[in-house]
């Protein structure tokens, strides 16, 4: 892989201890302003084509959150307010033994966090009439699928089960 770098980067001297530091700053200046320039113009460009990298530049600190993830613990009304169906029976009593909130969101969208433009599609819940005893989920329709029990308890113990031993893809 070294090699191929350096061949692209147009670099053909005998790498010494002597020179390996010049050599080193030559292949980064190139990949840094040969390699990435262009990829980086177009994006400028692209976002000053509809005007939104000047908003940015003018206002960072409000449009700082359609770019970077804030740390901040979801509650049980954000995610209740996502899902089409209300499922808030489910959710205050499961989160309060084991699975937290965004273990709920991970299992049934892939996110620890929403998105700042929100999920697309929206996530819904459908209830299991099938033999699963065990909570399912489609992270690409964000899709939580919960059986049906006829034990308050055992359905509360399955669903902490289900969501706590399956990691799936893990975040997106």
């Amino acid at each position: 892989i070294v090699s191929c770098i350096l061949s692209l980067s147009g670099c053909f001297k005998k790498i010494t201890l002597e020179n390996k530091g010049a050599v080193t700053k030559d292949v980064a200046h190139w990949y840094v302003l040969q390699r990435t320039r262009t990829p980086f113009e177009r994006f400028q460009e692209g976002l000053q084509s509809l005007g939104v990298l000047s908003a940015l530049q003018q206002f960072p600190q409000q449009l700082q959150s359609l770019f970077i993830k804030l740390e901040k613990k979801l509650t049980a009304i954000e995610v209740e307010q996502l899902f089409k169906f209300r499922i808030n029976f489910f959710l205050f009593s499961v989160c309060v033994d084991a699975v937290t909130l965004e273990e709920i969101l991970i299992f049934a969208t892939g996110s620890d966090s929403v998105p700042p433009l929100g999920f697309f599609p929206e996530p819904s819940l459908e209830f299991l009439h099938c033999k699963s005893k065990f909570p399912l989920a489609n992270t690409c329709d964000c899709i939580l699928r919960i059986p049906l029990t006829n034990n308050y308890t055992n359905f509360k113990n399955n669903m902490n089960f289900g969501i706590r031993n399956s990691p799936g893809f893990g975040k997106a």
